[in-house]
């Protein structure tokens, strides 16, 4: 049975929405400066066309016939355990960001996320939704199991319960640079292969390693830190699964 529930991360969608237009000359043809490309900033309505555009996109190319749709909102719980998590990003939401989010949610019903990151809920739901795939761009969530639909490249991934635990594994031990997560010192893709090939149980192995360059207080704290920074989470007190919005719902806006 093919899966036809779309559960939609909305994050990277938004700045794909938001990304600037190059500029044409009057021959329709892009215009460079020093070799590169010269873009303008969409206007809002602009952005609302892009928004629609994109979504009725990845709806009919996907072929699902319902969705869910999740966009960040406010607080994440991972802070108060990891102060320097994704501290490498900006720290306020570009200006257009509360509108467009608004438009989806008025139009395309998206739901706001508070407290976990829009990761979790599309895995809290991708458990709890059968026949349902992950609609999203973000390699982070290529840490799940599943069936997955990239959007932009409009390409098909299975991803499998071991190179799922194998990835989150690894990930303890390389770090992870985009979410400012880091791992154990000097311990690179190489040496994670090697601990995941040679151990039957990685878990024990990896923290034994954590100690071993930390010391047992400290590694046994990094260790913890980072499981809470890197876990995508598979229930939440008080999260409640959407409705699942028909596909025919949201196009009839249009």
């Amino acid at each position: 049975m093919e899966s036809e529930i779309a559960i939609i991360d909305l994050d990277s969608v938004m700045f794909t929405i938001a990304h600037p237009n190059k500029v044409l000359d009057e021959d329709g043809i892009p215009v460079k400066k020093d070799g590169k490309f010269v873009y303008i900033e969409k206007t809002i309505d602009e952005m609302y066309t892009c928004a629609d555009q994109i979504m009725s996109s990845i709806l009919k190319l996907s072929k699902a016939k319902g969705y869910i749709a999740y966009v960040k909102g406010k607080g994440n719980f991972r802070y108060s355990t990891n102060s320097d998590y994704k501290a490498n990003r900006p720290k306020e939401s570009p200006h257009w960001w509360k509108s467009v989010k608004q438009y989806l949610i008025t139009n395309w019903f998206a739901v706001e996320v508070n407290d976990i990151e829009v990761d979790d809920a599309v895995n809290i739901t991708r458990l709890n939704v059968s026949n349902s795939f992950i609609c999203a761009i973000d390699k982070d969530l290529l840490l799940l199991e599943g069936k997955h639909y990239n959007w932009r490249k409009n390409e098909w991934i299975e991803v499998s319960k071991e190179e799922a635990y194998t990835k989150f594994w690894s990930d303890m031990i390389i770090g992870q640079s985009g979410d400012n997560v880091k791992g154990i010192p000097g311990k690179g893709p190489v040496a994670a292969a090697e601990i995941m090939a040679d151990s039957k149980c990685p878990p024990a192995r990896i923290i034994k390693n954590y100690i071993q360059h930390f010391g047992e207080y400290e590694g046994i704290k990094q260790f913890y830190k980072n499981y809470i920074s890197l876990k995508i989470l598979e229930s939440y007190e008080g999260f409640v699964i959407p409705e699942i919005s028909k596909v025919n719902s949201a196009e009839e806006l249009f």
